[in-house]
């Protein structure tokens, strides 16, 4: 058996990549380093005189005379850095049929086409050419640096400083709702910090996110620049069923959809409805869509697997869409879904703070009004003044806190609203007014929250009662 002190490293190719990778295994390993530029090895043989780790060998790497040169007994990894693929296939060749070698080789492969050659031998693939083109482009245009040595290497795991403001910021991770991402490590401050739920990204943090590479792409842009994604940090597409009798809901999610950063509408036909008779109204009310199969209940889209960033859910009139149906969409929904009623193109977003995480909620709330360039207000209800208590004093200061720090961040003025009295009452009352008929109502809501008689859930009863199409954005514990 091989002693770990005598485990050595074979390198074939000492040019530019073999000299940087020979300095770096000598500070581990003992080295066999082999070249066919007999000056090539008289340098090294000057520059490592005084190195008693390293050998060096003048031959061709393709050749069972240079092989027999080689006390393999002790090798257990094999590198080669030679550009010359069919060399580099020999290397492999010999070492695993001629040899039988079963240890480590790995490859610098120049010609990417050739890879399954290699991948019969089992050898391990490094592509330098695909490594080098990804960082400089991450550099130059997104700033972010892709894992390329590790994982897949296909931007699942990226490193990305935090510069500017976004909804990510200053937010408890278990309320952010990632959908296929998940921030893993932050360096702040010359220290590494393993995040838990209650931890929160700071600007100026180094962050490692591991996800979709295509969820990656869309969410830099957030954490980089602070520009509106919305709904790409949950998914891509706007999903919606489709028959006769919901075109309303259809065309209120080609709305989004044009007004959003979403990439596609996905149709889903409801059972079974003969969508080809619609084709041409389809085509002429969204660019980019994709008909999906056909679904036989509603709730369905919400266990459908894909890149879904937000589901458009026909409001069903009353009394079918009266409590259970509700209750239960509550419950399922994992994405951001709006309660379609209709009342599109909307003429302002009415951002409600009676809810858990309200910060989140007025962030992805000015997020909307950024990108459908639409005026947004901000409301609050709480109790009778002479009726609070400390608890309902210090919710009252905390709204006003979220609301000031926003303004600091965004430099204006947000339309803010108090009203005293039943959250519940007062804001249906408040949606009810004709200068409110045509405002998206946007709310968070707590998945684990009981809906009972005994405790009224807020977020629920709001959006059964108002006329307005709602946005409910779940949040859950995903963190531990």
């Amino acid at each position: 058996m091989t002693s770990p002190v005598n485990k050595k490293v074979l390198l074939f190719g000492v040019g530019i990549f073999g000299k940087e990778i020979l300095e770096e295994l000598l500070k581990k390993w003992p080295v066999i380093a082999v070249d066919y530029d007999e000056e090539v090895i008289e340098k090294l043989s000057e520059q490592y005189k005084e190195e008693e780790k390293l050998e060096l060998i003048h031959g061709d790497a393709s050749s069972i005379l240079t092989w027999k040169k080689i006390d393999l007994e002790n090798v257990i990894n094999i590198v080669s850095t030679i550009n010359d693929t069919d060399v580099s296939l020999e290397i492999c060749r010999i070492g695993r049929e001629v040899f039988n070698l079963d240890i480590n080789i790995v490859v610098l492969l120049f010609e990417t086409e050739r890879k399954e050659e290699f991948e019969k031998l089992n050898v391990n693939l490094i592509k330098p050419t695909e490594i080098i083109t990804k960082i400089v482009i991450s550099k130059i245009e997104k700033n972010y640096a892709i894992a390329t040595n590790i994982g897949l290497g296909k931007g699942e795991i990226i490193e990305a400083k935090i510069l500017a403001r976004s909804h990510l910021i200053d937010r408890k991770l278990k309320y952010l709702k990632p959908t296929r991402w998940r921030i893993a490590a932050i360096y702040r401050n010359g220290e590494l910090i393993i995040p838990s739920g209650d931890e929160k990204v700071r600007v100026g943090d180094r962050v490692i996110i591991i996800g979709d590479p295509k969820v990656l792409e869309n969410l830099v842009n957030i954490l980089l620049k602070g520009i509106p994604q919305f709904p790409l940090q949950f998914g891509t597409d706007v999903a919606v069923p489709y028959n006769g009798n919901f075109k309303n809901s259809f065309e209120e999610a080609a709305y989004l959809k044009r007004n959003t950063k979403a990439h596609e509408l996905l149709i889903f036909p409801y059972k079974n409805y003969d969508i080809r008779k619609d084709f041409e109204y389809i085509k002429s009310t969204v660019k980019s869509f994709e008909i999906k199969e056909s679904i036989n209940e509603l709730t369905d889209l919400f266990y459908y697997e894909n890149n879904i960033g937000i589901i458009v859910y026909p409001f069903v009139k009353e009394p079918l869409f009266k409590g259970k149906v509700l209750k239960k969409l509550l419950k399922i929904a994992k994405k951001p879904l709006l309660i379609s009623r209709g009342n599109f193109p909307y003429s302002e977003i009415t951002i409600s703070l009676n809810c858990p995480d309200p910060a989140f909620n007025l962030e992805i709330g000015i997020e909307l009004s950024r990108l459908m360039k639409l005026p947004f207000e901000v409301i609050y209800v709480t109790m009778p003044q002479a009726l609070r208590g400390f608890k309902e004093e210090e919710e009252l200061k905390e709204r006003h806190d979220i609301v000031s720090d926003f303004e600091q961040i965004y430099k204006t003025n947000i339309k803010y609203k108090v009203l005293e009295g039943n959250p519940i009452k007062e804001i249906v009352r408040y949606m009810s007014d004709e200068t409110k008929k045509k405002n998206l109502f946007l709310t968070t809501y707590d998945k684990n929250e009981e809906i009972s008689f005994f405790k009224p859930h807020i977020q629920y009863h709001i959006t059964k009662k108002i006329k307005n199409s709602t946005l409910l954005l779940p949040l859950e514990v995903i963190y531990g």
